[in-house]
């Protein structure tokens, strides 16, 4: 393969080419600020933490999880509340997780809903129409 000069990149999701897709809902926020406090743990736990290959698979497996951009798509009121509550909860047990293979309390924040969803079923788990 012969690389080959990128003269042009744009920033963003490819469904809006913004980065409205992961970022600027309360709901959304809030999810990011509790991944930020998860992985300032992990990084501060890894730091003094001498774990086996195995482990550390584990640990970087699961702090992938979290870390996925799908999650943030579905926080914010114009996804349908009963598909939100589903990614939502997945979303803070994928955190509690982690918290727990670090072998930490899991925080109670994470036993707090983040994002309820919407009231309507327009788009029902698919993605948003354009402006």
């Amino acid at each position: 393969v012969v690389a080959q000069r990128l003269e042009k990149m744009i920033a963003g999701s490819w469904v809006y080419g913004t980065f409205s897709t992961w970022i600027g809902d309360p709901d959304k926020n809030r999810a990011w600020d509790l991944l930020i406090e998860a992985k300032q743990v992990f990084d501060k736990v890894s730091a003094v933490e001498d774990w086996d290959q195995e482990v550390e698979t584990a640990l970087l497996r699961q702090l992938a999880i979290c870390e996925g951009s799908d999650w943030f798509w579905w926080f914010g009121d114009y996804n349908a509340g009963d598909s939100v509550s589903d990614f939502e909860r997945l979303f803070r047990l994928h955190l509690s997780k982690l918290y727990q293979m670090l072998g930490l309390d899991v925080p109670q924040v994470l036993t707090e809903v983040i994002s309820y969803g919407g009231d309507g079923i327009e788009q029902a788990g698919t993605m948003r129409r354009g402006s």
